[in-house]
């Protein structure tokens, strides 16, 4: 809080933490009197009132500059307590998101006085981030024939739809087809080899009759 006349003047300041960018908002200054005489020489001393009290106008300046006033007002003596009075007025927050000030500064116009500015600090948000859609998918390699994608799609001949073995080893499904079949053909030779064997053998065994 900030303060003037010996701390019989203060001021207070309340605003909202956070903000919408382009909201309008609400800012609440309230100035307390704590003082218990008024001197009658006073400059600031409240006229033609019942009770005693000082003459107070509050300054108030909302973000880009903007600014709001309310008073020359009373703000009394109180026999309890403080005597209060407060002011509420209405700002827009900026467009842009980022952290933007607001200010009052109570000012007594008898003897020029000011208590000085009370500052708060409003947050103006950012936009919400657009969540994705679940929708959406992007899977590059969901077919929609239900082939896997390790398996090249009927009728593709271009090899993008190459298993991940050929495409690492760089190879297309020609060949990999023909060393498949080499393969299976020297697998079945070796099966057959001892057969090929017992069978030269009984041939010469009948040639050596």
């Amino acid at each position: 809080m900030t303060q003037a006349k010996g701390g019989n003047i203060t001021l207070e300041l309340d605003a909202p933490q956070t903000v919408e960018p382009g909201q309008a908002f609400e800012v609440t200054a309230k100035v307390h009197n704590g003082g218990l005489y008024i001197n009658p020489w006073e400059p600031d001393r409240c006229t033609g009132e019942a009770s005693g009290g000082y003459m107070v106008r509050v300054d108030l300046e909302g973000p880009m500059g903007a600014t709001r006033s309310q008073g020359p007002m009373c703000v009394r003596v109180t026999n309890v307590g403080t005597g209060t009075e407060e002011v509420t007025k209405t700002f827009s927050a900026p467009h842009a998101p980022g952290e933007y000030s607001v200010s009052a500064n109570a000012v007594l116009p008898g003897s020029g006085t000011e208590t000085g500015d009370e500052t708060e600090y409003v947050v103006v948000s950012g936009e919400d981030t657009a969540e994705p859609d679940p929708d959406d998918t992007d899977d590059e390699n969901d077919d929609s024939d239900g082939t896997p994608s390790w398996l090249p799609a009927p009728g593709d001949d271009d090899g993008d739809n190459e298993p991940p073995a050929a495409q690492f080893f760089g190879l297309d499904m020609g060949r990999i087809k023909l060393y498949g079949g080499l393969l299976g053909l020297l697998l079945v030779l070796w099966v057959l080899s001892p057969y090929a064997s017992l069978a030269a053998a009984g041939t010469d065994a009948l040639g050596g009759r």
